[in-house]
């Protein structure tokens, strides 16, 4: 799992000091990706979609922000070329924004693989991973830097981190057989940090 190519990567966001463009989703419709250029993706996803309706619920239930289309199947080739198919979780909770003048990046980024990550995967279920052709879970959390100096609601940028879990690491994690920090050493991390392109990092707890 070391060597995944990452094939898609969503877009960094960039907004001024006013209400700009909104990359939460609005609902289930801006939160669930329902299209997909691939047919055999778009047959998982069909065979699949309770599933991620449910998991939208038990996010929207907690009212946790979901990145808009954010919920369903990211595709990874192994080094093989061969097409993997994860679990997809992208979460943007409201309270994940830091203060750009008293923070540095890789305390913002400590910051959410300690607290955040581990009180939002745990929304997804073991059993979320079960179908078959489901090789893993890929987690995500966005979450915005602003200069509070000059506005601490709107404005600044997004950082994110995706963690693409192995379904063996992600169920043992979720069932407690394994800790984040041992779920994570099988997985592949990717991080965006100030705007700069987003990069393999191996985490050190």
């Amino acid at each position: 799992m070391r060597n995944i190519i990452i094939i898609t990567l969503l877009a960094l966001a960039v907004c001024a000091c006013t209400p700009g463009p909104i990359y939460i989703a609005k609902d289930e419709g801006d939160s669930v990706k329902k299209n997909y250029n691939d047919q055999h993706v778009q047959s998982l996803f069909e065979k699949n979609a309770s599933l991620f309706k449910d998991i939208y619920a038990r996010y929207n239930s907690n009212n946790v922000g979901i990145y808009q289309d954010g919920i369903g199947i990211t595709t990874l080739e192994d080094t093989n070329k061969e097409k993997l198919h994860y679990v997809m979780a992208y979460v943007r909770p409201k309270e994940a924004s830091f203060d750009v003048n008293a923070t540095k990046p890789d305390e913002r980024l400590a910051k959410i693989i300690r607290d955040f990550v581990p009180k939002y995967i745990k929304t997804i279920k073991s059993r979320d991973l079960d179908a078959d052709d489901i090789e893993g879970l890929a987690f995500g959390v966005y979450w915005a830097v602003r200069d509070h100096s000059q506005c601490d609601t709107y404005g600044g940028y997004i950082e994110y981190i995706y963690i693409f879990f192995p379904k063996s690491a992600a169920q043992s994690y979720l069932d407690g057989k394994l800790s984040l920090a041992e779920a994570i050493d099988q997985s592949e991390v990717m991080t965006s940090l100030e705007l700069k392109p987003a990069k393999n990092i191996r985490p050190v707890f």
